[in-house]
């Protein structure tokens, strides 16, 4: 079982695997229990000393290509990252006092060495999760995947369902470990929201990610899937369905200025349950399979080699000190919901309506 401390501006942070936990303490309470501070680490206010979870997308082979993909589509090269530079970026992830590696793609499963990266992760204190679609979820391969602290099975069209609900009961059955749920919400799979929903309370998922579709140079030119216009209602309808189950419902980063304009829930309960808005570039950061780092696993540029990301370049990198500090609208510091927002998700570029 991972356990792990790290030191920040604010005092500190506590993680544990299990039960999952990320707890952040003040000054006084870091000092009482040791967490001590990293010489080469800069602590400066509202920037974590290094990113908390990278995103790793480790190849672009896929089994499914969806339509409308932010990543991947059929005419990509299929591309493995070397896994000697895997492990490489994990040593320095390590290095960073990063606490977990969340493995993407592309379909991670279909990359060969998913789960010798995935132990090796865990060697060196680093919690490995992984985003799978479940197509390739047998009994064999479910018994590997013991070595993940989360995994999550995506829907994102309707065809998915009956795939990632078979592959969450298999997960279960031969791990002990109820998966996550991330549903993409788009103008197909809204119409089966209470039907997913109802089915995800009586299967092997204790928690539902909804995810707002978001537009890339992947996709760019696919009409007809967003959910945009419509983002108040699905507040609604989703306030009233977690009243009939007991699974936990958690929302992308995108979708919090919207669930702000909403008004659904209060900013204050928002915080309670550290719901955040943009935090790429700080708290979280993205690597593709050229090892590259960037702000965000939807964002098009990067900003350097994974392999030597170090507690300079990370306060300092140009390209990210701009992504943290992008604001959507000038209202964003007057809001009630800014904090929580955090300027709005940089994809979307829309002038805030609150």
């Amino acid at each position: 079982m991972i356990i792990k401390t790290r030191r920040e501006k604010f005092g500190g942070i506590v993680f544990f695997e299990k039960p999952g936990f990320v707890g952040y303490v003040n000054s006084a309470m870091a000092d009482a229990i040791g967490i001590k501070k990293n010489r080469n680490a800069h602590y400066i206010d509202a920037v974590f000393a290094s990113p908390l979870d990278a995103h790793f997308a480790v190849t672009t082979r896929c089994n499914m290509y969806c339509k409308g993909c932010y990543n991947t589509i059929k005419s990509d090269a299929n591309v493995d990252i070397d896994l000697n530079k895997a492990k490489r970026i994990i040593d320095n992830l390590a290095a960073l006092f990063v606490l977990s590696v969340s493995f993407g793609g592309g379909e991670p499963t279909l990359y060969p060495d998913i789960i010798e990266l995935a132990e090796y992760a865990r060697s060196k204190n680093i919690l490995p999760n992984m985003t799978t679609n479940g197509l390739t979820m047998d009994a064999e391969f479910a018994k590997k995947c013991r070595v993940f602290g989360n995994v999550h099975f995506s829907i994102h069209k309707p065809a998915d369902m009956e795939i990632a609900f078979r592959a969450a009961k298999i997960y279960r059955k031969y791990t002990g470990k109820k998966a996550g749920l991330n549903l993409l919400i788009t103008t197909e799979t809204y119409p089966l929201l209470e039907e997913i929903i109802k089915k995800s309370r009586k299967s092997a998922f204790n928690k539902i990610l909804f995810l707002r579709y978001k537009q890339t140079n992947k996709n760019v030119g696919i009409d007809g899937l967003s959910m945009d216009d419509k983002m108040p209602l699905l507040f609604d309808k989703l306030k009233h369905l977690q009243r009939k189950c007991r699974l936990k419902f958690l929302f992308d980063c995108s979708s919090m200025q919207e669930l702000a304009f909403s008004g659904s829930v209060s900013a204050r309960l928002l915080k309670k349950v550290d719901a955040n808005g943009c935090f790429g570039g700080n708290m979280y950061i993205a690597i593709d399979v050229n090892g590259r780092y960037k702000p965000c696993s939807f964002w098009g540029e990067t900003a350097g080699d994974a392999e030597f990301l170090n507690f300079d370049n990370w306060i300092t990198n140009p390209k990210l000190v701009e992504f943290r500090n992008y604001r959507v609208s000038d209202r964003c510091m007057n809001c009630d919901y800014g904090e929580l927002c955090n300027g709005g998700c940089r994809l979307k570029y829309l002038e805030c309506k609150i």
